[in-house]
């Protein structure tokens, strides 16, 4: 019979990967702060540092997946963002009015700011949360899986 014996090495940047997906999912359920230039600008910085830690583990080679899929998952909360704000801005836009999160068919309000919409555009809300919510997910997936495919 085999055994699977990890590192403690190996345990701790399993860890900080998972940490960084669960930070993604935080941004992806509270996309309402976002809305607020101030916060996402912290956010931004925040994410960024974060995910240059992800380059420093590939530099130090202490990395137990392909080459780039280190630096991508850990550049994940980062990229979340970015295509949480795209999308934010791109329901503004095209649909000239702005579409706010929901979460168990009521209003779902940021960490740091109150959700302001009203409930008479249910169906509008319900499929942007939908797009909020899958889009990142897709995205960051589907590069890790393309780089998955050609690099390793």
């Amino acid at each position: 019979m085999h055994t699977l014996e990890m590192t403690l090495s190996e345990v701790y940047f399993y860890m900080i990967i998972i940490f960084y997906q669960l930070f993604s999912l935080v941004i992806i359920t509270f996309t309402e702060d976002l809305k607020e230039n101030k916060y996402y600008m912290r956010y931004l910085k925040i994410t960024f540092l974060i995910g240059f830690l992800g380059i420093i583990m590939e530099l130090l080679n202490w990395n137990y997946f392909c080459q780039f899929n280190c630096t991508l998952l850990t550049f994940s909360p980062f990229l979340t963002l970015l295509i949480s704000k795209g999308i934010i801005e791109f329901y503004k836009k095209v649909f000239k009015k702005e579409a706010f999160q929901m979460q168990w068919g009521k209003l779902s309000d940021g960490i740091w700011t109150r959700n302001m919409g009203d409930l008479k555009y249910k169906g509008y809300y319900s499929w942007y949360t939908v797009n909020i919510g899958s889009f990142p997910i897709f995205i960051i997936t589907a590069i890790f899986l393309l780089i998955e495919k050609n690099i390793c």
